[in-house]
């Protein structure tokens, strides 16, 4: 089942949990005859709220299986967060069990646990959508706007036909094809379909990288991958082709909340020293190109253009980020860089 899939059900999920707690507040508001174990409430409220529980809890079983199997794929010790959410799974479980039995065989609690059990089924619910619909959310919207947004536009067909030669993609007829908006859309798939058996999405869609770190970082995968879903040679460059046409939109979204990509304390006067003037060799149009070719593998130029320097320093800390981000360059071509940015953009001294 794919993260889109998982996403509308589990949205239908947290919305079915929020409309059975209302009905059951007021359900529980009529008299309660604790004698006959029942209620004076309309009939047809009661009919209603019994198959919204069947809704919930098909819904839940069809959740779980698609998870449960995937927890004998895992090749690496669960990061905290997908514990957590496991956790509150199997919580919704053991609650909706317990209700079931409460409702079915033993009346006698229904009066004093079912709002209990209710109401935490809901809390469970929600803190489980919340740590999982945001990132597949984000991979949907990505999945939305490829065919006819910015993600699959010829501007990022042409990334992938510039760097996969670069890393080390060498046939020119499979390069075509995967340069294309049918061989991105089979990267997307292979990317929500088997690269999620070791993590999930947010391991992934939480940063930018360079083409050569996509391609390191799909080619760890595919060797954590399981003999059940092999990812093969193919399917990696075609992982790798997707990613590295969606990085300028996931660097946008870095570039949101770039203030807390600042670096540490030393690498920022590391790089405040390689910026202490122009290097010897300084050539404006020989760093414009270092400048053109480094900051163009993860977004286009022009948004360090339009960054708005004043001084060197700024120039400094957004480099500082882009290197945090994962820029590779040498000491040499970072001196250019800043030193470009430096001598065509800041309108004031250090």
């Amino acid at each position: 089942m794919g993260a889109s899939t998982n996403a509308i059900l589990g949205g239908v999920f947290v919305l079915l949990a929020l409309g059975l707690t209302i009905l059951m507040f007021h359900l529980w508001g009529y008299p309660f005859d604790k004698t006959r174990h029942r209620s004076s409430a309309p009939r047809a409220l009661m009919f209603l709220h019994r198959a919204f529980g069947y809704v919930f809890v098909a819904i839940y079983v069809v959740l779980m299986w698609d998870m449960v199997p995937r927890l004998w794929s895992y090749q690496i010790e669960l990061p905290a967060r997908t514990v957590f959410h496991l956790m509150l799974g199997m919580a919704v479980g053991a609650l909706l069990l317990v209700k079931i039995l409460v409702v079915r065989f033993f009346k006698h609690l229904e009066s004093t646990l079912a709002p209990i059990l209710g109401t935490a089924l809901l809390i469970c619910t929600i803190l489980l959508a919340g740590l999982a619909l945001p990132y597949a959310a984000r991979e949907a919207y990505l999945r939305a706007t490829a065919q006819d947004g910015q993600n699959f536009s010829q501007e990022r067909i042409d990334r992938v036909t510039t760097y996969l030669p670069q890393i080390g993609f060498a046939d020119a007829a499979g390069l075509a094809t995967l340069a294309s908006a049918a061989g991105l859309a089979e990267g997307r798939d292979v990317l929500t379909r088997k690269c999620t058996q070791c993590h999930d999405l947010r391991t992934i869609l939480v940063k930018p990288r360079t083409p050569e770190a996509w391609h390191s970082t799909v080619t760890r995968m595919a060797q954590r991958a399981t003999t059940m879903h092999p990812i093969s040679e193919s399917e990696q460059w075609s992982v790798t082709a997707y990613l590295i046409a969606i990085t300028p939109t996931l660097q946008q979204g870095v570039q949101d909340s770039r203030e807390e990509a600042l670096a540490s304390s030393q690498s920022f006067a590391a790089l405040r020293a390689t910026n202490d003037g122009p290097p010897d060799d300084y050539d404006p149009q020989a760093a414009r190109a270092v400048f053109a070719a480094k900051c163009a593998q993860c977004h286009s130029p022009a948004l360090v253009e339009a960054a708005g320097f004043r001084t060197e320093q700024d120039v400094v800390q957004l480099v500082t980020r882009m290197v945090a981000n994962g820029l590779t360059a040498s000491e040499g071509e970072l001196g250019q860089i800043m030193a470009y940015l430096t001598q065509t953009y800041a309108r004031e001294g250090g």
